[in-house]
């Protein structure tokens, strides 16, 4: 493993053998020794052409995905000597994701407009998808630096404390996503994602706003990145099965928020519905389908410990004890928040202890990601 431009946590964290166990995969894809999940899709042949209905194609998907786990065990040796397949899993994916563009399902919204059309839902992008920036992170979880992280412009979530809001939310309706972003297609958002791998990124780190009403750019670029390198998924998690179908085999690590732990303060916060149901219902699904690689981003709030934190750790403990949980201090009263006394301040040291403590009663790994 090469190490570059690194904080010392994150070359020290790799000493922890379990932070090494949980993540290994990801591990021996830095060390070049195994093979990112989106190289191993390339290979997969997949027939089908523009008559091939939606039910056909993800009947296809389904096919697809049992011969792409067979494959999973592969080392880089190996998959070198399969060939490309021109009509592959990787087009297969991409081509479901623009089926669902033409009445958008990609995430719980479910908008039901066509996208293709210039149409717009809540997260008021059509097709075109926009990027704000594109860099080295050197300030994200330890494991994870440097994180080739790419900000889409746009999101799915009307958080009132978002501290990215002038690229999720603030824009919408007042200025022309084209001056304050750059459009990109799939090619460009796979140039973008090389040239951040050869700067010495251990991933390429999908991110906003939210990346999930880009999912069929994402998809689309994958064909045309050439390197080695682990594909993260950064998200607040709020996408349908359909789309998690998509993305489940392609993503070698997860970055999912957890904000609430019930539905009643997501809607109230972030104006979404059945919140819990759906986050909790995607990252068991992740953990137990998926790479299982996940370190659970969790914002603290104030005065949410006893409706919010606690229910979300007792969750992870339970039915996804492989997480490693990032336990957040970070949080500010930023944009709207001011209108919410409740929430209008920082969580006291006290509430941070308080949660981490119960954490490490559950037993939860969270101190070398926190």
């Amino acid at each position: 493993m090469v190490f570059r431009l690194l904080r010392p946590d994150s070359k020290s964290v790799w000493n922890i053998q379990e932070i090494a166990n949980r993540f290994s995969r990801y591990k021996g894809i830095m060390e070049g020794h195994k093979v990112a999940r989106f190289l191993i899709a390339k290979t997969i042949f997949a027939e089908f052409n523009e008559s091939f209905s939606e039910q056909q194609l993800e009947g296809l998907l389904e096919d697809k995905s049992d011969e792409f786990r067979e494959l999973l065990t592969l080392d880089q040796e190996e998959i070198d000597s399969r060939k490309i397949q021109k009509s592959n899993y990787l087009d297969l994916a991409a081509a479901i994701a623009n089926k669902y563009l033409e009445k958008c399902i990609f995430c719980e919204r479910k908008c039901g407009i066509n996208r293709i059309e210039k149409q717009k839902g809540y997260c008021y992008l059509t097709s075109d998808s926009f990027v704000s920036s594109a860099f080295l992170h050197m300030g994200e979880e330890s494991v994870l630096v440097p994180s080739g992280t790419i900000f889409f412009q746009g999101c799915n979530f009307g958080c009132v404390f978002c501290q990215n809001y002038d690229i999720s939310q603030a824009w919408k309706g007042k200025r022309k996503i084209g001056d304050i972003a750059k459009k990109v297609d799939c090619i460009q958002l796979a140039n973008i994602a090389d040239r951040l791998a050869e700067k010495g990124a251990f991933n390429i780190n999908y991110v906003g706003g939210d990346p999930i009403p880009n999912i069929h750019t994402i998809l689309g670029s994958l064909n045309h990145q050439k390197s080695n390198i682990c594909q993260l998924w950064n998200s607040n998690f709020y996408l349908t099965s359909k789309s998690l179908s998509l993305l489940i085999d392609l993503m070698d690590f997860w970055l999912p928020d957890f904000k609430y732990g019930n539905n009643e303060c997501a809607e109230k916060y972030s104006g979404v519905k059945n919140y819990y149901d759906i986050i909790t219902r995607n990252l068991k699904r992740i953990h137990d389908e998926g790479s299982g690689e996940i370190i659970v981003r969790h914002l603290v709030m104030p005065n949410h410990i006893e409706c919010c934190s606690k229910p979300i750790l007792d969750y992870i403990s339970k039915e996804v004890p492989n997480c490693v949980v990032n336990i957040m201090a970070q949080y500010r009263p930023m944009y709207k928040a001011s209108n919410f006394k409740e929430i209008n301040r920082t969580p006291s040291m006290q509430e941070m202890h308080e949660v981490k403590n119960y954490a490490d009663n559950l037993g939860i790994l969270w101190e070398p990601v926190s």
